[in-house]
């Protein structure tokens, strides 16, 4: 009778477990902090966003403070569609791609990419043909990758993604969350328009208040490190904090006008030049 029931269980843990993945014995749980988002919490224990969202049967990319997340362990099986090792695949470059989400398509790395096609910048270009190491493949075994404990310090590090591809992420008229990588607050915001850089205005009030306290408590042309919180990723960004100019959709905000938020490669309206405090600021939200 024992051995029945016992087969009765494994049958119903095998029913729920998510297809695809074998757990191991070093998985543990996280509870999710403020200011997370899948690609971080991926990002600080070395997996994938992919892993997290198929062992925790996730559809979406939303994150609940306090929501416990399962984190696979260095041992975990992941069983996918895989090529065979040494295997490659050629993929053309297509609007909105960068490094980290071509990479996390086919299950590679980024500098495995980088490696495989000679490339040193972060830049790509949209028609541009990359061959694709081991499309697919996952290792069977990565007992031997090294993944810090659940009490690691969360990485403040973000994807760096060039000024062009920007638009296709967080297009005009959308919002997003920007988390302040030195004070970890974090406040909402619209993207009003922008050639050159993202013009974005705080969404509330309430934000306009918090941005300015990342400020210091006045509005400053400083540039600050931010992480652009959108659809699971966290982008490296560098934020201006005075409002300017006269054009704006949102009112009522305590904010008249628009401020600056620029990315990896992005440049100013007035001198068409990449600014090098802004860019400094984007290297430091990237970690």
């Amino acid at each position: 009778m024992s051995i029945l029931m016992l087969m009765m269980v494994l049958i119903a843990l095998c029913g729920l477990m998510p297809s695809g993945l074998a757990y191991a014995s070093n998985s543990f749980t996280y509870t999710v902090a403020g200011g997370d988002c899948l690609w971080l919490v991926a990002n600080r224990f070395g997996v994938t966003v992919d892993a997290l969202k198929i062992v925790n049967n996730f559809n979406s990319d939303n994150l609940q403070i306090g929501q416990t997340l399962v984190i696979p362990g260095s041992s975990d099986q992941e069983v996918t569609n895989a090529a065979p090792a040494g295997t490659s695949t050629q993929y053309t470059v297509a609007p909105g791609d960068c490094f980290w989400t071509i990479a996390n398509q086919f299950g590679t790395s980024i500098d495995a990419i980088k490696s495989a096609n000679g490339l040193n910048s972060d830049v790509l270009y949209s028609g541009q043909t990359l061959m694709i190491p081991g499309a697919n493949y996952q290792p069977v075994s990565r007992g031997s990758v090294s993944r810090p404990s659940p009490q690691a310090t969360p990485s403040q590090g973000g994807e760096l993604v060039s000024w062009g591809l920007i638009n296709d992420i967080f297009p005009t008229g959308a919002t997003a969350t920007i988390q302040d990588v030195r004070s970890g607050r974090e406040f909402q915001i619209y993207h009003l328009f922008g050639t050159n850089h993202a013009d974005c205005e705080p969404l509330t009030a309430s934000d306009s208040q918090v941005m300015k306290e990342c400020f210091g408590g006045q509005w400053s042309w400083d540039r600050r490190p931010g992480l652009l919180l959108i659809d699971g990723r966290a982008i490296a960004c560098s934020m201006a904090g005075m409002p300017h100019g006269t054009s704006q959709d949102i009112y009522g905000n305590d904010f008249d006008g628009h401020f600056d938020l620029h990315f990896l490669n992005s440049r100013t309206h007035g001198t068409n030049q990449v600014d090098s405090n802004h860019q400094a600021a984007v290297y430091e939200a990237a970690g």
